[in-house]
């Protein structure tokens, strides 16, 4: 996984006001002036002003501190990095309590690959400033680097609890959970860091991603294009809309998403070898082979080059040839479940049926989701080794797990055609711990509690606990919320209409599931009552007709009966007799 984007805090210390500043300390005017400069992008301006403010002999090291930090800040973003942490280093000399400081030197270390040096740095900034937002990401960053993803995600969790509309952290940990394999978990993020930032790129190209690997490639493809339209320059967001087009069977588009690629980035052999595949799809032999050679003359050891090259000469009734290739697959990607895939074609036309069956086999055991495989398998008559079946020694009650494709989904008995993933964070199995009906009949929301294993972080290791909430009526899963990480639990507050909960991961939901109770407060005239215009219009189910979870989608909204207003007319005047008015 690439490093994250490491947030750089600059503080502007609002020592003096104007006033004073130009009256009496002209550094700080100088400071001021050059991070104007800075924020321009001038950066030699803004390190010459910086400069020239150290000269001020009334600042203070405390002041001193913060402007050799700044400067320090523009040297690293012009790849200075000896200067810039020279700066770093003297602004902490005379001001060792500015965090910022600390968490600067530590966002330069970790851009040198030095991951310890630079956790020590961020620790020292969270000390210093519990609150420091940019130094909890910044850490989570490092642990990242050194794949220790539990502990990198506390921090992220930490960094949403302290500002939840902010979408950074939530795309940090939307990372780690799609690494772990967890889209659903990074759905939960990224869709709420969409909600707070409309526009915020990398989350589509994140939610692109996690849509793939849930298989919808029609949904990854449409927030791919999002990213693209706000980001045309991210190389990463083109290549993977070009294998969702893939996956639709959309070639022509993959095609300009994989040339767009090479456009921006002429040297990418990745770009060239999928190009070259979708020529192979369109039947374009010529322009495949002038691709795969090109992805092989800038990466020789790519294996799935050769696979693809093996597919083109199958396509072309060449199936010997192709088997040359796919041995020089083999050496180089042995264990690469495209390649054997590719290998199981070639076998298949060679009519080598049992190897055939063998590498479709091995190849989704690698990849449960290639269904390139599974159709070769099927072609041979086999049975497919990752069709859904049913764990009945984890059944509870009328639910019933299923493994499907290696992820495990929980089924009702009696809601059908409702599937509540139960994504794993540790080894094992999920564990069904309760079931709970809420709502006077007839029920309208479930509580589905279920065990999904055990995480090791700062405090030892601990069982985790999810709640799937769930709409009875639509048979659909409203949310998958973190419920309980060791003694931790997420809080949760009823009404006859609606539920709102505060989750152990720093987010806090709202859903309708019911109708607000009428008032029934009685009045000397009697019983008082609704005004017509505002009556509730319910079904034979109890559901108001707005409600989303109503089950007739089409049911028409009810006619409103418009009130007569009696207006009161002016008199007509004389321009009004003469211009009929």
């Amino acid at each position: 996984m690439r490093h994250f984007l490491i947030a750089l805090l600059f503080w502007m210390l609002p020592l003096v006001s104007a006033a004073q500043a130009a009256g009496e300390m002209p550094g700080l005017v100088k400071a001021t002036k050059a991070g104007l400069a800075f924020n321009k992008g001038q950066f030699e301006a803004a390190i010459a002003l910086y400069t020239e403010a150290l000269e001020d002999k009334q600042l203070t090291n405390d002041r001193k501190g913060v402007i050799l930090t700044d400067r320090g800040v523009v040297h690293m973003r012009t790849g200075k990095t000896r200067q810039a942490l020279k700066d770093f280093n003297e602004g902490i000399r005379l001001f060792p309590e500015y965090a910022a400081a600390y968490n600067n030197r530590g966002s330069l270390l970790l851009s040198l690959g030095l991951s310890d040096e630079a956790l020590k740095e961020f620790g020292r900034a969270i000390v210093l400033a519990p609150g420091y937002i940019a130094a909890y990401n910044n850490r989570a960053a490092a642990f990242v680097n050194k794949r220790q993803f539990i502990i990198a995600a506390e921090d992220y969790t930490q960094a949403v609890k302290l500002a939840p509309s902010q979408a950074p952290q939530l795309a940090g940990r939307a990372r780690i959970n799609l690494a772990r394999g967890r889209p659903y978990a990074a759905l939960r993020d990224l869709n709420k860091a969409l909600v707070n930032d409309s526009r915020f790129a990398l989350g589509f190209r994140l939610r692109g991603q996690a849509h793939a690997d849930l298989g919808d490639y029609q949904k990854a493809a449409e927030d791919l294009s999002r990213a693209i339209a706000f980001d045309p320059t991210v190389i990463g967001a083109y290549l993977a809309r070009g294998r969702a087009y893939l996956e639709t069977r959309n070639v022509e588009a993959s095609v300009n998403d994989f040339t767009k690629v090479i456009e921006l980035r002429p040297q990418s052999a990745t770009a060239y070898r999928e190009r070259g595949h979708a020529y192979v799809l369109l039947d374009a032999f010529d322009l495949a082979e002038q691709d795969l050679a090109r992805s092989l003359e800038l990466q020789p050891k790519s294996g799935l080059s050769f696979a693809y090259r093996a597919l083109m000469y199958k396509k072309q009734g060449q199936p010997n040839l192709g088997a040359q290739e796919i041995r020089k697959a083999m050496q180089l990607n042995p264990k690469s479940a495209k390649v054997l895939w590719a290998k199981g074609e070639i076998e298949e036309a060679l009519a080598e049926t049992e190897t055939a069956i063998e590498s479709f086999g091995a190849a989704l055991a690698l990849d449960p989701s290639l269904k390139t495989a599974e159709f070769g398998l099927s072609r041979l008559g086999q049975h497919v080794p990752n069709q859904a079946r049913v764990l009945e020694d984890l059944s509870f009650g009328p639910w019933r797990i299923i493994l499907d494709r290696q992820k495990y989904y929980a089924t009702h008995q009696d809601l059908q055609g409702l599937r509540v993933p139960l994504e794993m964070v540790g080894e094992g199995q999920p564990r069904i711990t309760e079931w709970e009906e809420r709502g006077e009949p007839p029920r309208q929301i479930g509580l589905l509690r279920f065990a999904v294993g055990k995480v090791k972080g700062r405090s030892g290791e601990v069982d985790v606990e999810y709640v799937a909430l769930i709409n009875m009526a639509q048979n659909t899963v409203l949310d998958l919320i973190p419920e309980r990480r060791g003694k931790q639990k997420s809080t949760w507050t009823w009404t006859p209409a609606e539920v709102t909960v505060a989750s152990i991961d720093g987010l806090t939901s709202k859903h309708l599931y019911g109708i607000p109770p009428r008032e029934e407060s009685l009045t000397a005239a009697g019983p008082r009552t609704r005004p017509r215009s505002r009556r509730r219009r319910v079904d034979a189910n109890g559901n108001v007709w707005w409600a989303p979870w109503a089950q007739n989608a089409e049911r028409p909204r009810p006619r409103r009966k418009r009130r007569a207003r009696r207006r009161r007319r002016k008199p007509k005047t004389l321009f009004d007799t003469l211009f009929g008015n």
